[in-house]
């Protein structure tokens, strides 16, 4: 069993906690859409529900197959009988289409407010050397390219208006390589470096990076077969919560940073000043936790 993953804060958890309760009225969505992508199921599915708890004027689900994203809105409506949810089939590379879904949903409630870039791919676990090229490139389309049309349909739709977009990561962006995994971690260190100049060109978008935790999901029993699996598994509530306090205004002072869902939000918030200190875009962050590397310089990441 490997030993604990590093952390920012002296508490960490494994599971939701008081703090991230989407009910807390601070982290209320009301009178804000929120739009979720990947949301067939595993952490998608999970933070759908999530957000319905926490009320937003429509909660929008994208996914690939429809089945599956029909299930999802199906429990969403099942638990929350008042909430609004609209699903979409959709694609992330039909770039037309999907800019076409957020012009129609920006244009039958007002814009799009929140975002949560769940989808993802996890490219064939092979050395490097074994890798296909066309099966590599494939990755890359999904994790990279996918990231920056699901940006530009946002904005196009959205105008000047103030968005937040939460992009789901892997700690593995920052940990020393891991064999097997280099098609799967440089193309999402690839969609953190892209968005971090498309906020910087876009500022009155918000962005955030989250690290979700280790998970019980499709893409873990995927990896499994191959890999063995390093940490103990967190609970899907974890990361499905942090989320709905991640687009929040109480993590505004995140904007541009990278965290762990298992994190502690109190000592985060408590250590707002230091963290903000940092510029998001050019400045490097000292890390203060041991048995992990205390300086990451250019990506202005809180320690993944």
């Amino acid at each position: 069993m490997a030993g604990p993953q590093p952390s920012y804060t002296k508490i960490t958890h494994t599971t939701t906690h008081a703090s991230i309760t989407p009910t807390l009225p601070a982290l209320s969505t009301a009178g804000r859409v929120v739009l979720i992508t990947g949301a067939t199921g595993g952490i998608g599915r999970a933070t759908a529900l999530s957000f319905a708890a926490s009320g937003p004027k429509a909660l929008i689900l994208l996914g690939r197959r429809e089945a599956a994203l029909h299930q999802t809105a199906d429990l969403v409506r099942e638990r929350h009988t008042t909430a609004t949810v609209g699903t979409h089939v959709v694609d992330l590379l039909e770039s037309d289409k999907l800019r076409q879904i957020f012009a129609d949903v920006a244009a039958a409630h007002g814009g799009v407010d929140v975002v949560i870039h769940a989808a993802g791919v996890l490219a064939p676990v092979v050395p490097l050397v074994d890798a296909d090229p066309v099966t590599f490139l494939d990755g890359y389309k999904t994790t990279v390219v996918g990231t920056l049309t699901l940006a530009q349909a946002l904005v196009k739709a959205n105008g000047g208006k103030e968005a937040t977009l939460v992009n789901l990561t892997t700690a593995g962006i920052m940990f020393p390589p891991f064999p097997g995994m280099g098609a799967y971690v440089s193309s999402k260190t690839a969609a953190v470096k892209l968005l971090q100049a498309f906020g910087a060109e876009n500022p009155h978008v918000r962005i955030h990076h989250v690290h979700p935790g280790f998970l019980d999901t499709a893409m873990s029993t995927q990896l499994a077969k191959t890999t063995k699996l390093p940490f103990a598994f967190d609970d899907i509530s974890l990361p499905a919560d942090f989320l709905v306090w991640v687009a929040s205004p109480e993590a505004k002072f995140l904007n541009g940073k990278l965290v762990f869902a298992a994190w502690d939000v109190d000592e985060l918030k408590s250590r707002a000043k230091e963290i903000v200190g940092n510029s998001p875009f050019t400045g490097e962050l000292w890390l203060s936790f041991s048995g992990f590397p205390r300086y990451v310089g250019g990506h202005a990441l809180l320690g993944q």
